[in-house]
């Protein structure tokens, strides 16, 4: 069996100002029928969302002092299933900026197969806080540059 390689970034083959994390699906994340877990499209889209702070610099291990916008905590998760995965694989995981506030952001992400079959969409949003007080706090320009560099302006519907 040859796997297929997994990689994270900007991709040709999506639209601009969208980040790609191609995310394995394991066996353990299927559910009696051999379909992926509903529960599960969460922690593929969470994966996808460090991968875009790990290739942009923003690392886990690095200090509250030198990455302090690392301390946020999700807001809401929402999420629409489409198509069911089967079995095991990669998964595509598309991020965008569907809104960049001062203390919060929401991404916009979709799920999609090998051969671009849509299996679920929704957004997740995140709001900065401070570690001491834990109310929210505004973004640094750092994080707030990195994200229109790559995911552009936010693109939500008006």
């Amino acid at each position: 069996m040859t796997e297929t390689p997994l990689r994270s970034g900007l991709s040709a083959d999506v639209e601009p100002g969208t980040f790609r994390h191609v995310s394995r699906v394991f066996f353990d994340e299927l559910d009696p029928m051999g379909v992926l877990h509903n529960a599960r499209y969460a922690v593929h889209v969470e994966r996808a969302t460090a991968a875009f702070f790990e290739s942009n610099g923003f690392t886990w291990e690095a200090s509250i002092e030198d990455n302090p916008d690392k301390f946020h905590v999700v807001r809401r998760f929402e999420v629409d299933l489409e198509l069911p995965y089967l079995g095991t694989g990669p998964l595509n995981v598309d991020l965008w900026l569907d809104h960049l506030g001062t203390t919060s952001l929401r991404y916009g992400f979709r799920c999609a197969g090998p051969q671009g079959q849509p299996h679920a969409s929704g957004l997740r949003s995140v709001v900065k806080i401070n570690p001491k007080t834990l109310r929210p706090e505004p973004w640094t320009d750092r994080w707030r540059e990195a994200h229109l560099a790559v995911l552009g302006p936010a693109r939500a519907a008006g």
